[in-house]
């Protein structure tokens, strides 16, 4: 396909080499000319403005920060829509206000232009690897058109529904991931508090059942303190901006959502909103006094933990994703989307865990069935862990909440049941 790409930032650099890769003719733009000669080395064409680019493209790829900056790199007088020709589809992988998005749709559409909103879930190994996961809002036809730069540059490409829906999703999965990552990061310093052995932790959760694509993720980072850019934490500050506007929308309350909202903007009111989004955890080894290191132990090391505290911990992140993809489905629903898309795109996304594989099926078709844990039991599990907590002074919000969800539930006469039906709480 000739395709035009505009944006060689963390995602987009990555995703034009794979385009590349795949055979594409493709033209680049990008504000930083030393990226643009790097892909020219490569074998892409540079173009001297968004417009230039677009003149005989089938398809316009955008990766950019946001509304503020795509605007312009559409509709201004040197944009996309300057040069594009009618048929030519706009693929846009930057992270926008699902309304906005919606508004871009109608301005192309005046020019016989079909816009697609696409913002993409994963960083690093992951963009480079092509292995991202993709969340289209728009017309069908157009996203099968597409579908070759698609699987240049994904592992799983899923059209959510129409303009605007791409972006909900992404915002749903940002959601849990951020619930998943912020859990981590109270549980490695709660057990550094403790005195635990971190790396021994690590190597348990990943093989239990608090298993997730952020723990896999972040851990390594952590334990080695090297924390290489991949994001920001102002970029999850303003994801929040988009999350109330849609959670509104529906009148829920999600209060693990709102504990991990107010733990990014005190990392970021600590001095750490240029920081990888991970290194967020010093705001909390601040306050415990600790600092959370240790060695990754290889994945199939046979080690026996001293006591039963590892476990403890390893079950209480577990029962926090688990509030968190209630909170995911409970908005997915109320927000009309379909839930089975939903659930397959969180499972190759920064959302995914061994909870929502086990709980997401569960909650779609309204079944429940065995499972290792009761309501009562996810409730007593937080207890003695946020004793200590409190005792030292540590800050921990989203364990706080999530132990309210629990209690709540069992309160409700739900406590013998299996975890899922807690789910009741949010329907």
């Amino acid at each position: 396909m000739d395709i035009a790409f505009v944006g060689l930032g963390m995602m987009g650099k990555p995703m034009a080499v794979n385009l590349l890769k795949a055979g594409h003719n493709l033209t680049v733009v990008n504000r930083s000319q030393g990226k643009v000669r790097e892909m020219a080395e490569m074998g892409a064409s540079p173009g001297a403005s968004p417009a230039d680019a677009a003149r005989g493209a089938e398809v316009v790829g955008l990766c950019l920060m946001g509304d503020a900056v795509v605007e312009p790199v559409l509709c201004g007088d040197n944009g996309v829509l300057a040069g594009a020709q009618p048929g030519t589809i706009v693929l846009d992988h930057s992270t926008v206000h699902p309304e906005f998005a919606r508004r871009m749709e109608e301005v192309c559409a005046a020019r016989g232009v079909t816009y697609l909103d696409a913002p993409v879930s994963g960083t690093g190994e992951v963009a480079w690897g092509g292995r991202l996961t993709v969340m289209v809002g728009g017309d069908a036809a157009a996203f099968e058109r597409v579908r070759p730069a698609l699987d240049a540059v994904s592992a799983n490409a899923r059209l959510m529904g129409a303009v605007g829906s791409g972006n909900m999703a992404k915002l749903v999965n940002n959601m849990v991931k951020d619930i998943n990552q912020l859990g981590v990061l109270e549980t490695f310093v709660l057990a550094a508090k403790k005195g635990m052995d971190c790396g021994l932790l690590f190597h348990v959760m990943r093989n239990g059942a608090s298993l997730s694509r952020q723990l896999e993720r972040i851990l390594p980072k952590i334990l080695d303190r090297s924390f290489e850019q991949t994001s920001y934490v102002s970029t999850n500050v303003k994801d929040q901006e988009f999350m109330e506007w849609m959670i509104g929308l529906t009148g829920l309350d999600l209060p693990l959502r709102n504990a991990a909202r107010d733990s990014w903007l005190y990392a970021a009111e600590q001095g750490l909103a240029s920081a990888d989004p991970p290194e967020a955890i010093k705001a909390l080894e601040w306050v415990a006094g600790v600092e959370v290191a240790g060695e990754v132990l290889p994945r199939d090391a046979e080690v026996t933990p001293p006591d039963g505290a590892y476990e403890a911990l390893d079950t209480a992140t577990a029962a926090l994703y688990e509030v968190g993809v209630f909170e995911g489905f409970a908005l997915t629903a109320r927000l009309g989307m379909d839930a089975r898309a939903m659930l397959d795109v969180l499972r190759t996304a920064s959302g995914a865990s061994a909870q929502l594989d086990r709980t997401g099926p569960k909650l779609i078709d309204g079944t429940t069935g065995d499972e290792d844990r009761s309501v009562d039991a996810y409730a007593a599990c937080f207890g003695p862990l946020l004793e200590e907590a409190r005792r030292e002074g540590l800050r921990m919000p989203l364990y706080e909440a999530a132990a309210a969800l629990w209690r709540g539930a069992s309160e409700q006469g739900l406590g013998s049941g299996p975890a899922s039906a807690a789910y009741a709480l949010y329907t």
